[in-house]
C-alpha cells in the first residue's frame, strides 16, 4: 500500500511547478508494469514501442511512413531506468532534413503519449521530437500543412520539441501546435505557425541527457466550445503546465500564450498593461467529433548545414495516465 501511495504521489508531479496536480483516482500505468514489462498489452494502451526489436527494418516494419532509415540505427544507449537494450538514434541534417517514423491509430478521442528522449549537445534543432494529433479523415502519412491553421474538421496536432534556434545550450522546451483556436504574429504574413504554450525558462531538453517526457490531450467532448478539453505536459512525473477549463490562464503575445509563472522572453518582454484580465487557453480543436487523434509522429527534422542526433526510446500511448518507468 505504501509503494502504490508513493507512486502516485511521484506520478501526480511537483505540486507548484505548473497548475498543481490533476484530479487522479488510481497509480499510473507504469506502476503496474515494473521496467514497462508487459505494459504492452494493458488493454488500455494503444501503441508502444521500445524498439528491442533487432534491426532497422524491423523496426520500421511496424509503421505506415519512414524517412531516411539510413539516418536511423540502433543503438546500446539507453534510459538508466529502462531495461532494454537498444534506443533509437535519429540523425537529421546536412543533406537530408528528415528522419521520421509515423504511425496511423484508431480514433481516440483522448490520449497520453509517454517517451523518453536525448538531444545531442550545440544543435540547431527546428523540428524534433514527438507530435501526435489527428487528420479526418485519417491518413497513412504526415500533411502537416505548415503555415496553415486548420479548419476544425480536417486536422489537429500537438508537439513537443525544442524551440528552434541556433543551437544554443540546453535548449527550452515548448509546444508547436496547430488547432483552430491558434493565433498568428503581426510578421507571420498570414501565416499560422504552431503555437508555444508554456515558455518556461526552467523547461529544457538537458544537452546529452535523457528525459522522461508526457503530454495529455483531451480533444473537446462538445464541438461547440472548448469545455472539457485538457492539454498537459510532464517532466520526469513533475507536471510542467496544466491548461483546462479552470487552469492555465494566461494572455496572448502574437503566437505565443504566456501562462502564469512563463518567464520566457517573449513574455517577459511584453508584459500585458496592468489590469488587463487573464484568459484562458481556447482549446476548442475540433468542430467535429469525426476529428480525433490518429496519428503518432516522432521525428528529427533540421533544416541547417550542421548535422544533429537525438535519441528516443520506451515510447507509450495510452488511454490513461502512463508515467515514467518504475
Amino acid at each position: 500500500m505504501r509503494q502504490v501511495t508513493l507512486a502516485l504521489l511521484v506520478a501526480l508531479g511537483s505540486p507548484g511547478f505548473g497548475e498543481g496536480p490533476p484530479p487522479q483516482s488510481s497509480p499510473v500505468l507504469a506502476a503496474q508494469y515494473p521496467c514497462d514489462q508487459g505494459i504492452a498489452g494493458d488493454p488500455a494502451v494503444v501503441f508502444a514501442e521500445n524498439f528491442e526489436e533487432g534491426s532497422v527494418p524491423a523496426v520500421i516494419a511496424r509503421y505506415d511512413d519512414f524517412k531516411n532509415p539510413p539516418g536511423m540505427a540502433l543503438v546500446a544507449d539507453v534510459p538508466a531506468q529502462s531495461c532494454g537494450a537498444a534506443s533509437m538514434r535519429l540523425t537529421a541534417g546536412g543533406p537530408v532534413s528528415a528522419t521520421d517514423l509515423y504511425k496511423l491509430l484508431a480514433n481516440n478521442d483522448e490520449l497520453y503519449v509517454r517517451w523518453y528522449v536525448k538531444y545531442q549537445a550545440g544543435v540547431p534543432w527546428h523540428h524534433s521530437g514527438v507530435w501526435f494529433g489527428g487528420y479526418n479523415p485519417p491518413l497513412p502519412y504526415p500533411n502537416p500543412q505548415a503555415g496553415t491553421r486548420p479548419n476544425g474538421d480536417d486536422r489537429v496536432s500537438f508537439a513537443l520539441e525544442p524551440v528552434w534556434g541556433i543551437g544554443a545550450p540546453n535548449p527550452r522546451l515548448d509546444f508547436y501546435n496547430y488547432w483552430m483556436k491558434m493565433h498568428t504574429c503581426s510578421a507571420c504574413g498570414g501565416f499560422y505557425w504552431g503555437n508555444a504554450l508554456v515558455s518556461r525558462q526552467s523547461f529544457t531538453a538537458d544537452d546529452d541527457q535523457w528525459m522522461c517526457l508526457e503530454v495529455h490531450a483531451r480533444l473537446n467532448p462538445d464541438p461547440t466550445s472548448g469545455a472539457g478539453a485538457v492539454l498537459e505536459v510532464w517532466k520526469n512525473d513533475a507536471l510542467v503546465q496544466r491548461f483546462a477549463d479552470q487552469k492555465g490562464r494566461g494572455y496572448w503575445v502574437q503566437d505565443h500564450f504566456c501562462p502564469a509563472r512563463a518567464d520566457g522572453t517573449q513574455c517577459t518582454d511584453y508584459p500585458p498593461p496592468p489590469g488587463t484580465p487573464m484568459v484562458r487557453l481556447d482549446l476548442q480543436t475540433r468542430i467535429t467529433t469525426a476529428l480525433q487523434l490518429n496519428n503518432f509522429w516522432p521525428q528529427n527534422y533540421i533544416t541547417n548545414p550542421a548535422v544533429g542526433s537525438l535519441w528516443l526510446d520506451d515510447m507509450v500511448l495510452a488511454k490513461v495516465r502512463i508515467g515514467c518507468i518504475r
